[in-house]
């Protein structure tokens, strides 16, 4: 973390807008799901389950990642969701009910500290997490111990805003206009780890050196307009909601008009509809 940062404050806010996001995952979990399955199913590609396999994913959130593996490892085999966020963990065990998965139980989970037994998985999975938490490196080194030797390993970590900019574009207007601080490079953040380089660095520090693999993963994420973006991006992140509801009307309206212009460039086919890029490292490894 950055210099002077408090850990565990860092933590307990952290948890907290996860808890306030939690109701805006379950309402968009589909639609997330479902734009994001290129970087889900190479992750469970990378991590190979077969049947009779023990999975944990951390920082589960709504769950889809970890319940395409749960599938996998029938029979016999089973699934740890796991999330620090009590309430997106509730959202994770509605969705299991319904997809009637049998093979999953659901555990609340601080990656830095995982209250697992050393060797008792052959797979850990944790799709745009690590450069979140306040002690990565504390997270890794775990996700190591509780693998056994050849158990695998697979992340996912934002590239650079640039080629996220279906995220980067509302910051970047809270930003120039001084109603949000800009992000601290050395902090947990979205693009934390945008430099492939550092999750390597990461990976190899906490013992991940056999079989490591980066690889960049592009996809798109599709609205009907710009209306439906707006509205996904207070759902999915309550620090931006709270900041934009926070503004006086004139102000939040200069910002969301700002913003819907730039929407111009990601304008598809479709009246109003905008398709934006979206771009992820994925990376893995062996225990």
């Amino acid at each position: 973390m950055s210099a002077g940062a408090d850990p565990d404050e860092y933590r307990k806010a952290s948890r907290d807008r996860w808890g306030k996001s939690a109701a805006g995952w379950r309402a968009r979990r589909e639609q997330f799901a479902r734009a994001s399955m290129p970087v889900s199913a190479r992750m469970v590609d990378l991590v190979a389950p077969q049947p009779g396999h023990a999975l944990l994913e951390l920082a589960a959130g709504i769950g889809d990642l970890g319940f395409l593996a749960a599938e996998l490892v029938e029979p016999g085999g089973s699934l740890i969701c796991s999330d620090f966020s009590p309430e997106m963990l509730s959202g994770a065990q509605e969705r299991a009910a319904e997809l009637g998965l049998s093979n999953v139980r659901f555990k609340q989970i601080d990656a830095e500290s995982i209250d697992l037994d050393a060797g008792s998985l052959d797979g850990v999975l944790c799709r745009w997490g690590y450069m979140l938490m306040a002690d990565p490196s504390a997270a890794l080194r775990e996700s190591r111990r509780v693998l056994r030797p050849g158990g695998r390993l697979a992340l996912a970590a934002w590239t650079g805003p640039d080629e996220n900019l279906w995220s980067a574009v509302p910051g970047r207007e809270l930003v120039r206009r001084g109603l949000m601080e800009r992000p601290d490079p050395d902090a947990p953040g979205q693009f934390a780890w945008s430099d492939a380089r550092r999750i390597e660095a990461f990976l190899t520090d906490a013992g991940f050196v056999e079989d490591l693999e980066i690889a960049r993963v592009a996809f798109t994420l599709d609205y009907p307009d710009f209306d439906a973006w707006w509205a996904t991006q207070r759902d999915l992140s309550s620090a931006f909601a709270e900041t934009v509801d926070g503004l006086d009307p004139g102000t939040r309206e200069e910002v969301r008009a700002a913003v819907r212009e730039a929407s111009g460039q990601f304008e598809s086919g479709s009246e109003g509809a905008l398709s934006i890029p979206a771009a992820t490292w994925v990376a893995a490894a062996t225990a």
